[in-house]
């Protein structure tokens, strides 16, 4: 098999490995960066839950100190009327009843200041309850989506493998030293090792030819690389009758 007929046979393989290049990038690439992004995004919302979560908490506690306050100041109101039966004058009196009217006063305020801390654990539970079930709701959404992109990988395994079983066919024709040449230029220009000329410049890069390089790769002695992407030429018309 003369060079020209080893070009033809690489034009062809090119098809079927830019498939694979395609569908590799597709499986390894594509949809791993898909799925993490779904991943991480899932992370992020379920650390959002955890802060409502924390919020929640933090203000069960602030109540629970507020409600021990108010205890306190419950039974000091209970020991100063207490006292007031122990005074033995009316001066001693009148500022006792001065003394709880102020302590009943701090009463009300951490009465309010109790019920205001409800109402904020009544809002927050409120909310902790919708972001739950919002994120159960995307907990399930993202499950759905993890197996369709599983899915896929799947079925791109499948087409990888049946263009692969296509490759080693044309491979049985090809030249060791061209296929070696070939495959290491596969793997270093991103799946595209073999280029058309095309109105005088490369197919690939598009970087004009001059009619000397033009008549080497006519010649078909050796295989002529383009300068600028380093990738095999050929011109179309000359393997189209071989």
């Amino acid at each position: 098999m003369n060079l020209k007929e080893q070009i033809k046979k690489l034009s062809e393989l090119q098809k079927i490995d830019i498939q694979i290049y395609n569908l590799s990038l597709i499986k390894n690439t594509e949809k791993p960066s898909e799925l993490e992004r779904l991943k991480v995004e899932l992370k992020e919302k379920e650390q959002r839950l955890v802060v409502t979560q924390e919020e929640l908490k933090g203000l069960r506690l602030r109540k629970k100190e507020k409600e021990l306050d108010l205890a306190a100041k419950e039974e000091n109101v209970q020991k100063a009327q207490a006292q007031l039966y122990q005074l033995k004058t009316n001066k001693e009196y009148q500022a006792k009843l001065t003394e709880i009217s102020s302590l009943k006063a701090d009463v009300a305020k951490y009465e309010d200041e109790v019920l205001k801390a409800l109402e904020a654990i009544e809002k927050a539970e409120a909310k902790l309850k919708e972001k739950q079930e919002d994120f159960t709701k995307e907990e399930n959404e993202f499950s759905e989506k993890e197996t369709a992109i599983k899915k896929e990988i799947e079925d791109v395994t499948v087409e990888i493998s049946r263009f692969s079983d296509k490759r080693r066919i044309l491979l049985a024709d090809v030249d060791g030293d061209v296929l070696s040449k070939y495959d290491k230029l596969i793997a270093s220009r991103s799946g595209v090792a073999i280029a058309p000329v095309a109105g005088g410049s490369c197919g690939a890069c598009h970087m004009m030819l001059t009619h000397q390089k033009v008549n080497e790769i006519k010649m078909y002695k050796e295989l002529i690389l383009c300068e600028s992407c380093v990738r095999i030429l050929y011109i179309p018309e000359d393997i189209e009758g071989c």
